[in-house]
């Protein structure tokens, strides 16, 4: 059968106009016009050889550009790579009398900019209708993100509404029409809808999975607003309730607003991943731990069951993942290319850490059965597990697992050096501590801002919660104990945990260092008392997990209008 992807498209001659009645083909039967946009028009037809309702998308004769026909493969082969119930499938490309013809799953229903005025008229959307659009619209860009695609033109207009369903139509063509045509300096990018478009979009082009989320967030604000955006549009820049023509965020918990306010930052490393939107009743549902998707490093995929059976080089290899006293080791990543291997701070062992807790040969590392053991050798400072405060002669180090030794942990991961898996875990531990997971004081003042920011734009208060580990005589020191540092990991992963189970959080609480042995957490929306009484129970559970020597002491701090994120740290 002829690969109708690599069939070369015939240029279109004079011929009639389609209308209801023309097949196509001598297969598709064009039932009437569902749309014009920009670049193309899309009809309903009845595929006689399917007997199936289909869409059939052509690009306009007068639209037409140098290279759509390529754009319109590649739309067809990024389609089919994407299998997801909220994003539009892709049958065919073929050619026929009027141009290269893309041959779309039909979907019964109206667009999301149809919908958002029709819902204008019955007084807007109730919050369980706008979770429902929003959870599935992110879903379905986080499928095709998945794939390492980009949509490029994400927009209300590109959004099918059904009552089953919301899907998303039309993504790789305005990015496949944007990489095909030439830029001049200072022109405005191609392909795309610059209502819809990020900052950095409009200011230097290029289509990008953080410009897709600002888009989401656009889109989604204009279910709330029930306005189309204009070309560089800031919402953050006014208060959000008087931009609002029907309040559907009244009925939102906090974390639901502020993914849209997130997604709507001009700085694209704050925007939050399309995979981490949630959008649910958490008075509804159980929230627990699980169920919040906190930033962590991933290991990489699990061994296969042949290299779990028989030992393979640098199938596995210990990525550090924190190192008191040799920062810039976080991140180096040592292949385990020996069944043993020796580890220390002198040069002649297999794996040289040089950071000054770790003795000179401290431990060695054998391969049993797609895991590792590790033996302490004698070491000044000690080896430990996760969970435990005590010295371990021996630890099992499974695939994904920790180990400590001395101050520096190590962490048993799959992935190469330079794979895009080191890159995030590289840039993880460029904005966040690998001993806690707590974010770096630098990047903990970014978030604050961000946090103060949204309480201001949302009319809603926002708490700092200062944690400090405390040695029986009511003293911090500013150079831990190992013994201190295993109680600061702990304390903080519980406060995390704990914070956002009582605040019934749907995304993970914004918690950062403030000090060698303290940390913050910001609560937006709670009033005093709501945060006084999670504090108090925060300390109350986790003070119980603390080594008998020290304790865990807290204060809250109030936000003011204006005031700066280092005013909340310090307040």
């Amino acid at each position: 059968m002829q690969d109708s992807s690599k069939t070369r498209m015939p240029q279109p001659k004079s011929k009639p106009p389609l209308r209801h009645g023309t097949v196509v083909n001598d297969r598709y039967e064009i039932r009437e016009s569902l749309g014009k946009g920009g670049m193309g028009e899309v009809f309903a037809a009845y595929d006689r050889s399917t007997q199936q309702a289909v869409a059939l998308k052509v690009v306009r004769e007068e639209s037409r550009m140098p290279g759509d026909d390529e754009a319109l493969r590649q739309e067809l082969l990024l389609a089919r790579s994407v299998s997801h119930p909220n994003v539009c499938r892709v049958h065919d490309l073929t050619p026929s009398p009027w141009g290269p013809i893309l041959v779309m799953e039909h979907i019964q229903g109206q667009t999301l900019h149809t919908h958002i005025r029709r819902k204008k008229s019955q007084g807007g959307y109730s919050a369980d209708e706008f979770r429902k659009v929003a959870g599935e619209t992110a879903a379905g860009l986080a499928a095709i993100h998945a794939q390492g695609l980009v949509h490029g033109d994400l927009k209300p207009g590109n959004v099918m509404v059904t009552p089953e369903r919301a899907v998303i139509l039309d993504f790789g063509f305005a990015q496949e029409r944007a990489r095909l045509s030439a830029k001049r300096p200072g022109a405005p990018p191609d392909g795309g809808t610059p209502n819809y478009m990020a900052p950095e979009r409009l200011r230097s082009g290029g289509a990008s999975m953080e410009d897709d989320i600002y888009a989401l967030g656009l889109t989604l604000l204009e279910m709330w607003t029930c306005r189309v955006p204009e070309p560089g549009y800031r919402p953050r820049a006014k208060p959000m309730r008087s931009q609002i023509m029907f309040d559907v965020p009244a009925g939102l918990s906090i974390d639901e607003v502020k993914q849209i306010y997130r997604a709507l930052a001009d700085d694209p490393r704050l925007r939050p991943r399309a995979r981490r939107f949630r959008f649910f009743n958490p008075m509804a549902l159980t929230t627990s731990q699980a169920q919040i998707p906190r930033e962590r490093i991933s290991p990489g995929p699990p061994l296969g069951r042949s290299v779990a059976q028989t030992f393979t080089p640098g199938a596995q290899s210990l990525l550090v993942s924190f190192a008191s006293n040799a920062r810039e080791l976080a991140g180096k990543l040592f292949p385990l290319d020996q069944p043993e291997i020796t580890v220390g701070r002198r040069s002649d062992q297999s794996i040289c850490l040089p950071e000054p807790t770790v003795s000179g040969r401290h431990a060695v590392l054998r391969w049993q059965s797609g895991s590792w053991v590790v033996d302490d050798l004698g070491s000044t400072n000690g080896t430990y597990a996760d969970h435990s405060y005590e010295r371990k002669q021996s630890v099992t180090l499974l695939h994904g697992g920790e180990v400590q030794l001395g101050e520096c942990r190590v962490k048993l991961v799959s992935f190469d050096a330079d794979s895009p898996q080191h890159a995030r875990a590289t840039d993880y531990l460029a904005q966040r501590d690998g001993l806690t997971g707590l974010l770096l004081p630098k990047e903990f003042r970014e978030a604050t801002r961000e946090e103060i920011s949204f309480s201001e734009w949302n009319g809603v208060p926002v708490h700092m919660a200062i944690y400090e580990i405390r040695s029986s005589g009511q003293v911090t020191s500013d150079r831990p104990t190992i013994l201190e540092m295993l109680a600061l990991r702990r304390a903080a992963q519980r406060v995390m945990e704990l914070t956002e189970v009582l605040l019934l959080s749907i995304i993970p609480v914004t918690a950062g260092q403030t000090g060698p042995l303290s940390f913050g957490v910001v609560m937006t929306g709670p009033s005093t008392d709501e945060v006084r009484h999670v504090v108090e129970q925060v300390v109350s559970q986790v003070q119980g997990s603390m080594p008998s020597s020290l304790t865990l002491a807290a204060r809250i701090a109030q936000g003011q209008p204006g005031m700066s994120a280092d005013a909340l740290l310090s307040a």
